[in-house]
């Protein structure tokens, strides 16, 4: 039993990923319920990670406010829904750093974590190889060669899966890049600067866009020592981000949030930072600021309201989208004709995983003819033009027509299937 890879347009394979999602396998159609309570977890462990992290460094207000803010911003919220596994990853990333932050060169635990985050996302690599750099001088040659294991293993474990399921030991690498080609993501250095920012805009808002600097000012003035570990892991995961497109990687905004994470601590450090100081003039200075950092995100309150509201909003419309999608694969109809004419078709990629899953299908028994990626199936799934649709796809609605010797099989609110002579 081996998962598929090489599929048109298939995502990048995490190995973490792929086994953690394994767990949902013996609960049928309901297993992605499994996986979406593991990433609401993961996310609960994140807001009291970020909190405990804020009150080993700063205080307990710095990390309350930091937890807040993980725990309210819509983007965080929508990849929890969405059970993206950047939400566990950037737990572990959040443990290992808590760690170090309690126990300065504290070793394997840190590398531990690393070596599980470098199984969802390659950033953790770059961390775990610049720890190990940290921990030199410090241990023993013995103990070297174990943290020289932890770091090797994530990315030989990555590269061992890849070469077993596909032949091609770089799989990863080569698949992220030409998938990104494919669909015509942003990939070139020159755009860095610009997107990046607007990344970690979108991610924190307003309201830290504006506190975030605050608190770093605040840091480099009074705190400068514990606020090093966050920034320079913050940084070294941004710089990675960056160079990317080096490798023909995407710049893709869900990369920056563990990085985003960790500057909340610095947003917290803004409001509370003044409560460490002596009267006097500049602890004033620094309240004044902690005002002003406090009179943006109250003024922003309503639309941070609204955002979350709207998250409810498409959560319930996008339910309704998959819902359909999940009704076409349990028809009996649908069913009875893709056991006999498989391979079925799509007009786009976006439902692939979906409906071969509720299918039941096997590796390759769902394609789609969106850039000629697979040949047409005797079976096609296409979106119906109704206003959930639109919605959905908005500008990059599917124009793929049936064959004129196609008929309809099935149709629902949303989706109708067409099956091709002898099939129906």
């Amino acid at each position: 039993f081996l998962p598929d890879f090489t599929a048109g347009f298939a995502p990048t394979p995490h190995p973490l990923s792929t086994l953690v999602s394994s767990l949902g396998l013996p609960f049928g159609h309901g297993g992605d319920a499994v996986i979406v309570w593991i990433v609401l977890l993961s996310f609960g462990t994140l807001v009291w990670l970020t909190y405990r992290l804020g009150e080993t460094l700063f205080s307990r207000w710095v990390g309350i406010a930091a937890a807040v803010v993980v725990l309210t911003r819509p983007v965080l919220d929508r990849d929890v829904l969405l059970a993206y596994q950047d939400v566990p990853f950037a737990a572990l990333i959040v443990g290992a750093v808590l760690l170090e932050a309690k126990q300065r060169r504290r070793g394997v635990p840190v590398l531990a974590l690393l070596t599980l985050a470098g199984l969802l996302r390659p950033e953790a690599w770059v961390l775990s190889g610049l720890y190990f750099l940290w921990m030199w001088p410090a241990v023993a040659p013995r103990e070297r060669l174990k943290l020289g294991v932890l770091v090797a293993l994530a990315p030989l474990i990555w590269t061992v899966v890849d070469w077993i399921v596909t032949g091609d030991p770089l799989h990863s690498l080569h698949g992220t890049a030409a998938l990104a080609e494919e669909v015509d993501r942003r990939r070139r250095v020159d755009q860095v600067p610009y997107w990046g920012l607007k990344y970690f805009g979108f991610t924190l808002r307003e309201p830290l866009v504006v506190g975030i600097p605050i608190g770093l000012a605040f840091a480099w003035r009074w705190r400068r020592s514990q606020a090093a570990l966050p920034v320079a892991v913050a940084a070294a995961m941004t710089l990675v981000f960056a160079i990317g497109p080096i490798f023909g990687l995407p710049l893709i905004a869900r990369y920056i949030r563990t990085p985003a994470v960790l500057l909340t601590l610095f947003f917290g450090l803004a409001l509370f930072g003044w409560m460490w100081l002596d009267r006097g003039r500049e602890r004033t200075a620094w309240m004044v600021a902690a005002l002003v950092t406090l009179g943006v995100f109250v003024a922003f309150l309503p639309s941070s309201v609204s955002m979350l509201d709207g998250l409810r909003l498409r959560s319930e419309r996008e339910g309704g989208f998959y819902r359909d999608l999940r009704a076409v694969g349990e028809s009996p109809r649908v069913r009875s004709a893709f056991a006999r004419c498989a391979p079925l078709s799509t007009s786009d990629h976006r439902p692939i995983p979906y409906i071969r899953w509720w299918l039941d299908g096997d590796p390759k028994s769902v394609g789609t003819v969106e850039n000629g990626a697979s040949r047409l199936g005797k079976l096609l799934l296409v979106p119906r033009r109704t206003k959930l649709a639109n919605r959905f796809y908005q500008e990059n609605f599917p124009t793929f027509a049936p064959p004129s010797t196609y008929r309809s099989l099935y149709r629902n609110r949303t989706w109708q299937v067409y099956a091709a002579p002898g099939c129906a």
